[in-house]
């Protein structure tokens, strides 16, 4: 290829969280001959995209003929969506002449605004943010350069928001309604009629609503169920990997929400949940852990491996390691070993056995 482009972003893991800013350079790369060009741009863009298929509907019936060998395959019609959140354009340069070898271009500088939705891919759509760099020639195609970028939402919650819902038969208490993905839903399910509940089981469901423009305006509602239980006192794991809840006030192409539901023989209950990057944690004793600091997501990981016996040496060299008396455990631990290595070690029942029938028996 004769055109390369390098972006030189001041963030190497290229993951930016909404409001930040997003900056950095771009270097052509020409290798074989000079290039003319009109004009180079540079674009943010960020979109929503959805797409399934469905078995269409026939209005008016269909008169088959036997006059074919093939089997009719049902009518099928993909619906689709596209909304563009951001897309901001820059112009880093007019007519100029690329010789060959490297060129460095100018800075650019892009504002993520706090409404944006977060990256994610699912099933049926997904959410998008890439810089795009386009060269501009003369009677020829517009050639373009693409870097992807991963945009998270901080969705930060302050307090435990407990719920509580009460029908004639059951009564379901949550002590905490915010979560973060990794975390376990606690729950207390109280029976009013003992004698009716052959039937029980909750539910921690998670609701992701697609839309489509094209060819009509349509819902698609797809369920899972991320954990289940029949105890009416126990807690339900949300998976690390669940994408964080999708801001209610903005109607998307794209929507994710969580619930948690009771059900029996006679009715449901049904709860909804807050998940986001940050909630508070349970305060269970007011004496400790007076230093905590509140549950985040990208955080959960260094959590557990601080509160790891196994990962005690490394978590020394970790910045943001939440335990100190377990790191204060692995060194003495590692003391311990080293002193047991120094120690001179004695000789086994086995090799005197074979010393002693090596002098005594052969001749």
């Amino acid at each position: 290829m004769p055109i390369n482009c390098q972006f030189n972003l001041l963030r190497s893991a290229l993951v930016y969280y909404t409001g930040e800013q997003i900056s950095g350079s771009l270097t052509l790369l020409v290798s074989k001959k000079a290039v003319s060009l009109e004009a180079i741009n540079i674009t943010l863009l960020g979109q929503s995209s959805t797409n399934w298929s469905e078995r269409a509907i026939l209005k008016q019936p269909q008169i088959e003929h036997n006059d074919s060998a093939h089997d009719a395959k049902p009518l099928r019609l993909n619906y689709t969506g596209h909304k563009v959140h951001i897309r901001e354009t820059q112009k880093l340069a007019g007519a100029l002449v690329l010789l060959p070898g490297n060129t460095q271009l100018g800075s650019f500088q892009f504002q993520l605004p706090h409404t944006l939705p977060a990256t994610c891919q699912l099933p049926y759509g997904s959410i998008n943010y890439t810089l795009q760099v386009e060269l501009e020639r003369r009677g020829k195609y517009v050639k373009c350069f693409k870097q992807r970028l991963i945009v998270r939402k901080c969705v930060e919650f302050r307090s435990l928001r407990p719920l509580q819902s009460t029908t004639p038969t059951l009564s379901l208490q949550l002590e905490r309604s915010v979560f973060v993905p990794g975390q376990g839903v606690a729950y207390k399910l109280i029976p009013k009629r003992l004698h009716s509940h052959g039937y029980l089981n909750i539910r921690l469901c998670q609701g992701i609503t697609y839309r489509s423009h094209t060819p009509e305006a349509k819902i698609k509602r797809v369920l899972r169920v991320l954990d289940e239980s029949s105890e009416i006192d126990g807690a339900l794991q949300l998976p690390l990997t669940a994408p964080i809840m999708s801001d209610t006030a903005d109607q998307d192409l794209i929507e994710i929400s969580y619930y948690l539901e009771a059900l029996d023989d006679i009715e449901s209950i049904r709860l909804p949940l807050c998940v986001g990057t940050v909630a508070p944690p349970m305060e269970t004793d007011p004496l400790a852990h007076v230093d905590s600091q509140p549950l985040c997501f990208v955080n959960l990981a260094t959590t557990a491996l601080s509160q790891n016996e196994l990962f005690a040496p490394f978590n020394q060299l970790m910045p943001h390691s939440c335990s100190r008396e377990a790191n204060a455990f692995g060194i003495s631990r590692q003391c311990d070993r080293l002193k047991l290595l120094k120690h001179q070690k004695k000789q086994s029942y086995v090799k005197w056995a074979l010393h002693y029938f090596y002098k005594n028996m052969l001749p």
